[in-house]
């Protein structure tokens, strides 16, 4: 099995500014990591790129997805995202490989929080819990409302407040804390569906904590 990789989080002087574009200059001290197909580990058709920073309040995750083709629908906050075109984020933030926050936001910026708890093929979704203080936005260079409009992609930005995190051994975080992390894009397409994944669980199932990466607070 392939070694679990590394994301570095950098702390930023924050807050930043959330208007879906990723324009805000602290954007580019965060390291940049590449999805991959989930089952593969190949590079998808359709490219996906991640950042991740944090202040004294937020962890902040910024999505940018080539997609040729933007599409969704579903406008209710808690609807099940994964149907359509979306991007998501897992944290461990224990580092127990069992139990885990599930965020997803879709093209027309409607969010989806959950906890899971899973060991083996036993698991169970806490669809009441919700991460109140998560703030996000997105921008869209197309129609999301149009399958058939010329696109070109869509970005999105996600700030989660440490309040919202309850098992971690510091909150905030202190510099040199690991949790555990995956970021996944299913992007929806005639052609066929596409999942990418940071760290690639070998097949296109994102609840796999086992093969989760490292997400290593840094200064």
């Amino acid at each position: 099995m392939a070694e679990r990789p590394t994301c570095v989080c950098r702390r930023t002087a924050g807050p930043l500014s959330l208007d879906g574009t990723l324009n805000d200059p602290a954007w580019e001290q965060a390291e940049a990591v590449a999805l991959v197909q989930a089952a593969s580990g190949e590079p998808p058709r359709q490219a996906t790129e991640a950042r991740l920073l944090w202040d004294d309040r937020y962890l902040y995750i910024g999505f940018r997805c080539q997609d040729t083709r933007v599409y969704a629908t579903m406008r209710e906050r808690g609807m099940h995202l994964w149907e359509e075109e979306v991007v998501e984020v897992f944290l461990d933030d224990d580092a127990d490989d069992y139990s885990y926050a599930e965020f997803e936001v879709n093209p027309l910026n409607t969010i989806l929080e959950l906890f899971i708890m899973k060991r083996g093929e036993v698991w169970k979704q806490l669809w009441d819990w919700q991460a109140p203080g998560m703030r996000t936005a997105v921008h869209v260079d197309g129609d999301p409302s149009d399958p058939d409009s010329s696109d070109r992609a869509w970005t999105a930005e996600i700030a989660l407040p440490w309040q919202d995190f309850c098992t971690a051994p510091h909150l905030p975080p202190q510099v040199g804390d690991r949790w555990r992390m995956n970021l996944y894009r299913i992007d929806r397409s005639p052609d066929g569906d596409e999942y990418s994944a940071w760290s690639a669980p070998g097949r296109n199932a994102f609840h796999t904590p086992e093969r989760f990466g490292w997400l290593y607070f840094s200064e």
